[in-house]
């Protein structure tokens, strides 16, 4: 059965579409495989697609049902540090905002800089992201970086016109 987990809990549906395996993916939905099924982790093939960096399958698990909101994607790519330039995009082209706040105040650029990680600021700063946005305890992300002893990140951010301190909210 295409819509039971495997003894690690993964669907099929999950292990193709983290493969990359596009006409699997393909033929499982043709067959009636579920593209919002939830593996053992708590994750759908979309979501494994992405972490993976496969937007070729996420593009074909969105325009077969699969669902997801945007913003939440966005953010679960920035924990994972994913800093695949078309996951990225994928998630912004279809509606995350690069600004906004979870409900702690953290956004995804300061995310990244907490976590250190260049590229992934570097791809944020590209797709959009304020360098001058405050967090809720109203840092910005350069203050943080410099905070962190994250000089390459902080020459990054200044190289984008970051202010340690920011009148924006």
């Amino acid at each position: 059965d295409i819509n039971q987990p495997g003894p690690d809990g993964d669907y099929p549906l999950h292990v193709a579409a983290e493969r990359s395996h596009v006409v699997v993916v393909e033929e499982l939905l043709r067959h009636g495989a579920s593209p919002e099924v939830s593996n053992s982790a708590r994750r759908t093939p979309l979501e494994l697609a992405l972490l993976a960096g496969k937007t070729e399958v996420a593009h074909l698990l969105v325009n077969k049902g699969a669902t997801a909101e945007p913003q939440s994607l966005l953010f679960l790519l920035v924990d994972a540090a994913v800093s695949d330039r078309d996951a990225l995009a994928f998630v912004v082209a279809r509606g995350a905002d690069i600004n906004a706040a979870d409900a702690a105040g953290d956004r995804p650029l300061h995310r990244a800089v907490a976590q250190g990680q260049f590229l992934l600021v570097k791809r944020l700063i590209t797709l959009g992201a304020e360098v001058n946005l405050t967090n809720a305890l109203g840092l910005t992300p350069l203050a943080m970086a410099q905070a962190r002893g994250r000089r390459d990140i902080a020459a990054l951010l200044e190289s984008f016109g970051a202010s340690p301190t920011s009148l924006r909210p």
